[in-house]
């Protein structure tokens, strides 16, 4: 699965480093590692470039949507690429009707159930917000986290299980 910061909380020298970051682990995860599938929370910036990073990659998308409402917000382009790549799941788990924000955490509570280990575009230096709260909920429950700094620019691998449960 993914957790990541939105795109506003990215710079624009970030961004094209991420995606690449993103498009490169989706497939040394396939290749070194077995994935078959990523799971995504289909919110604008981490989370959409890793949808379309699984996608190109040739993995099965998971897609997990707070509420069906969730792009309505959004600048068309970003609404259309959310609609192509949510049309292109193998898989969409919806967690409510209407806009909730309990709705994003219960979201993020589901991806974590459902993935054997995390990619997680995580600035350290942000201690609130969904990114971090999920990073937290991460550790907890013993998931491996593949950190993608963007910051630094660099990816660094926080094990909690052995090797042989990465997936």
């Amino acid at each position: 699965m993914v957790t990541g910061h939105r795109i506003q909380h990215l710079t624009p020298d970030m961004r094209p480093w991420v995606r690449a970051e993103l498009a490169r682990l989706a497939v040394k995860l396939r290749d070194e590692h077995g994935m078959t599938a990523g799971i995504c929370g289909m919110a604008i910036g981490a989370d959409l470039w890793w949808a379309d990073a699984v996608v190109r990659a040739g993995l099965r998308l998971e897609a997990h949507v707070p509420f069906p409402q969730q792009p309505n917000k959004w600048r068309d382009e970003d609404r259309a690429e959310w609609s192509r790549l949510l049309g292109l799941a193998a898989q969409t788990v919806t967690y409510g009707d209407g806009y909730d924000v309990r709705l994003l955490h219960r979201r993020n509570e589901g991806m974590i159930r459902a993935c054997s280990a995390a990619v997680a575009v995580f600035d350290t230096r942000k201690s609130a917000g969904g990114t971090a709260s999920a990073v937290r909920k991460l550790i907890r429950a013993g998931v491996p986290v593949v950190h993608v700094d963007p910051v630094g620019q660099r990816t660094t691998l926080r094990r909690t299980q052995s090797p042989s449960q990465v997936a």
